[in-house]
């Protein structure tokens, strides 16, 4: 069959196109094959020189305080780098002069405005048709610093227009310095998390993102303009129980305390007693040898559990009660505050009990008698019935605060190698157990809080935008960890503490509180050691409804003094007597109570004020008012039996009379109206001198004499 012109055509189109197509497709294959399989390895390597794929860390979270004071947060800071070949010519040579005299006021003073314009033409010559054309302007550079550069002419174009390249990271700053420095914490990508900024780490640092970045050359990587692979969610913010202002007071009075007695270290806590809330906890410890320099750099409440001493007599008695041993009144001899335990001799340290023999289990517990305290665990208790006793009161049990790093505390039993003969008479007096000073105010706080005992928390919450992800509520460990009788006897012998024993000089005229003192020898059995103490003081106040409790532990004063009272006790009464003047509720509102009653005789006169507050207060002492002014300001006048306010400028009269008023009240009313005051003397007014304006008109000066 003959084939068509058309048909030939077709087929002879179809044949060209064969021939061209087939071997540029075997070619694409072929190149595939190469680059997929044959060059696979050569051509990753060459992608990750040019591109790879960076970890973008989230921002991080912040950390509140009680009323949302912030106490740390991230702070963003930016690298800056410059394409001086991304600007237009004509804006570049432009604008050249304008932009090195700012970088040499804001950027890099060390070089002058002709340095810099020089380093900006050297800039543009050198990177014509090189892919390396990036230059580092300066690191580190605050936020208002970047809304200024931005500003600069050829940056204010932007970065695809302006060649500004801006890289963004974050420090992390504590608004409030060093204060609650340990207990905030720190959180390093070396691993090290300390504090709350280590224990809610993870919360804190939400979830990275990635980032794809582009090798310029010569060490420098930057952004592409893709979005992030994967975008980064933020951390969430942590809420605390922390209150700056009583943080304040603590690290105040500890920091004195410290440097008075050149302490190798202390630690202060307040607690509420009813939630058992951190308010407050500032530890301080020497930074040199001459101790003259403090620093928060390790969290002793928590991290530290040494033997109390006396202050761990609380729980002794605790004990003695709750088992029925003894009552307050029960008598003890306390052997001239001497006494023997087999070949150990035990000693009183206070002077009042060195005389004593017979007395109440009371006066032993306020004279703080370490004879009477471990004569009635020695002959009362048995085996292992004293430490078993001391675990029902949780002592032997780990506060569960939020921190990391909390030193589990130790109560010696039969079951252990150091135990002895005299292991009971000396436990009772604070020895051969260890607490830190969180794990002792937690008992203490128990028995101010009426024998509920609630675990210490620092945390309220953590959200993120407004949303609660985890909320923390007062935790009680022991609904009743004593008695209400016993805890009642508790609370009157630590107030006989501060009215007639240890404390008594502490004693505040003020307001009432509990305490208990404390001294003990740490290093005991080490004869050629210079010997060394901790004193301790813990309570709580106001005594007839305790608010707070706190606790002072003070390791190795040097200065002279070492006992609890001397020495911790007075930082204690210095936390109490500031929070105390700053708690509205327990003072005594001065408006309550029937009214004064007062006679107009009895008033100043030529007093001025506001008329409205003026008839407040009269009304407020029962003092009738005669005669009401139609002004805003007033001015008392005595009458027999009540009194007039008349206007300071009544009507028809030139000037404002301002005589037998105080100084204060005639410079308001005339300085109010415009007038130049000259006073004379001191005292009230007694004379008015108008000064001439030049024209034989009086002026706007006016002299005032007062007697």
């Amino acid at each position: 069959m003959a084939v068509n012109f058309k048909d030939e055509v077709l087929i002879r189109i179809f044949a060209i196109l064969a021939v061209i197509i087939v071997p540029v497709a075997a070619l694409l294959v072929y190149r595939t094959f190469d680059i997929a399989v044959v060059r696979q390895a050569e051509f990753q390597e060459l992608g990750k020189e040019r591109f790879r794929v960076v970890t973008v860390q989230a921002e991080r979270g912040n950390i509140y305080g009680r009323h949302d004071n912030l106490l740390a947060t991230s702070v963003p800071y930016f690298s800056l780098h410059f394409d001086p070949y991304v600007a237009s010519p004509g804006d570049y040579y432009d604008n050249i002069d304008s932009l090195a005299i700012l970088l040499s006021r804001y950027v890099d003073n060390s070089h002058t405005a002709g340095a810099w314009r020089d380093s900006l033409l050297i800039m543009r010559d050198s990177v014509a048709g090189v892919a390396n054309h990036y230059f580092k302007l300066k690191e580190s550079v605050s936020y208002s610093e970047l809304s200024r550069i931005r500003e600069f002419p050829i940056f204010n174009q932007g970065r695809m227009g302006g060649g500004l390249i801006v890289e963004k990271r974050a420090a992390r700053k504590r608004p409030f310095g060093w204060l609650a420095r340990r207990t905030i914490g720190y959180s390093r990508e070396s691993g090290a998390k300390v504090g709350l900024e280590g224990a809610f780490d993870t919360q804190l640092a939400g979830e990275s993102g990635q980032q794809e970045m582009f090798n310029m050359g010569g060490g420098i990587w930057l952004p592409t303009d893709n979005l992030a692979i994967v975008e980064p969610t933020s951390g969430a913010d942590v809420h605390t129980t922390l209150d700056v202002n009583i943080q304040d007071i603590a690290e105040n009075a500890l920091e004195l305390g410290v440097r008075r007695h050149r302490a190798e270290w202390g630690a202060a806590i307040v607690m509420e007693v009813e939630t058992g809330a951190i308010r407050a906890m500032a530890n301080l410890g020497a930074v040199n040898a001459n101790r003259d320099k403090y620093a928060e750099q390790y969290n002793y409440a928590i991290s530290r559990a040494n033997e109390p001493g006396s202050t761990f007599k609380l729980a002794t008695m605790m004990a003695l009660l709750e088992d029925g041993h003894v009552e307050l009144d029960s008598e003890v001899d306390i052997e001239n505050g001497r006494k023997k335990f087999y070949d150990l001799t035990m000693e009183d340290s206070s002077p009042a009990s060195r005389g004593w023999r017979v007395v109440s289990v009371r006066d032993a517990f306020e004279q703080s008698s370490n004879v009477g305290m471990a004569k009635l665990v020695d002959s009362l208790y048995h085996g292992n019935e004293f430490s078993e006793r001391l675990r029902d009161f949780h002592l032997d049990s780990q506060s569960g605060i939020e921190l990391e790093g909390e030193r589990a505390p130790f109560i010696n039993d039969t079951d252990q190698a150091g135990f002895s003969g005299i292991s009971r008479a000396w436990m009772a007096i604070g020895y051969e157990s260890r607490l830190t000073p969180l794990q002792m105010l937690t008992f203490y706080n128990a028995v101010a809080n009426g024998g509920r005992m609630m675990k210490p928390y620092l945390v309220t919450k953590v959200q993120r935008n407004g949303r609660v992800l985890e909320d923390y509520k007062p935790t009680v460990i022991d609904e009743e960890v004593a008695s209400p009788q016993t805890i009642e006897q508790l609370q009157s012998l630590l107030e006989g503490v501060v009215e007639r024993g240890t404390a008594r000089r502490l004693k505040s005229d003020q307001y009432r509180f509990a305490a208990k003192t404390g001294t003990s020898q740490q290093n005991y059995g080490l004869p050629n050691q210079k010997t060394k103490y901790q004193a301790s003081f813990a309570g709580y106040f106001p005594a007839e409804n305790p608010t707070y409790s706190i606790i002072v532990v003070v390791k190795d004063p040097t200065n002279g003094a070492y006992y609890g009272g001397d020495v911790a006790g007075p930082i204690f009464r210095e936390i109490a007597d500031n929070l105390y003047n700053s708690m509205i509720e327990v003072h005594e509102p001065i408006n309550r109570g029937p009214r004064p009653v007062l006679y107009a005789g009895e008033l100043p006169s030529r007093d001025a004020g506001y008329l409205s507050e003026l008839v407040e207060v009269l009304d407020y002492v029962n003092v009738p008012v005669d005669t009401l002014p139609e002004s805003e300001l007033a001015v008392i006048g005595a009458a027999d039996e009540s009194v007039e306010l008349a206007a300071i400028n009544p009507a028809g009269q030139r000037f404002p009379n301002v005589r037998g008023m105080r100084l204060r009240d005639a410079l308001y009313v005339l300085e109010n109206d415009g007038y130049v005051v000259h006073p004379r003397g001191v005292g009230r007014v007694v004379n008015m001198r108008w000064q001439s304006d030049g024209n034989g008109q009086p002026g706007r000066d006016v002299e005032l004499i007062l007697r």
